[in-house]
């Protein structure tokens, strides 16, 4: 976790409630700073954009933000259920960039399941037999070498937290 930041975020497993947090917004812009970067952190997207966004643009934001959103947070339960400790986040952050790049290069049949998530989502109805597949969906999303690789990195992160804990019981 990075040193500047005095109280870490509980993530709320919403991706916008998370990027739009006070500290997250801060920290952005301090790296932003930091880094002589500009990537418009604490900015919105309209603001950088000449043109107004149309309502259909808007709403296909809105959907895209919601499918990520359920997708990218079903995926770290999905990663969690395995219990990797030290390696967890590593198979988290490289899972979600994976599924993020599979998002923009969807079957149709993949695009159909996923418009048809989002849609029962929006409906109030506790019922979610969409969303009871994902996890399946998920699994099947990625690659068995993109699985592996995941593994390969978690467990890299494994071991060398196991390396640095040894390093320090030997000097103390």
């Amino acid at each position: 976790m990075n040193e500047r930041r005095q109280q870490p975020i509980e993530p709320t497993g919403e991706l916008m409630d998370d990027l739009t947090h006070p500290s997250t917004l801060a920290e952005l812009m301090a790296l932003e700073a930091e880094h002589e970067g500009d990537i418009g952190a604490g900015f919105p997207a309209y603001s950088r954009n000449p043109k107004p966004l149309t309502s259909e643009q808007v709403k296909w934001m809105r959907r895209e933000v919601r499918l990520q959103s359920m997708v990218l947070s079903e995926f770290a339960e999905l990663v969690e259920s395995v219990n990797l400790g030290a390696g967890r986040d590593v198979a988290i952050a490289e899972g979600r960039r994976r599924i993020r790049q599979h998002l923009g290069n969807l079957t149709e049949e993949q695009q159909s399941y996923f418009a048809a998530l989002v849609d029962e989502d929006q409906q109030q109805t506790e019922a979610k037999p969409i969303r009871a597949q994902l996890k399946a969906v998920l699994r099947e999303l990625l690659s068995e070498a993109e699985w592996g690789e995941i593994v390969q990195l978690a467990t890299a992160s494994i071991q060398a937290q196991w390396t640095e804990f040894l390093q320090i019981s030997k000097s103390a």
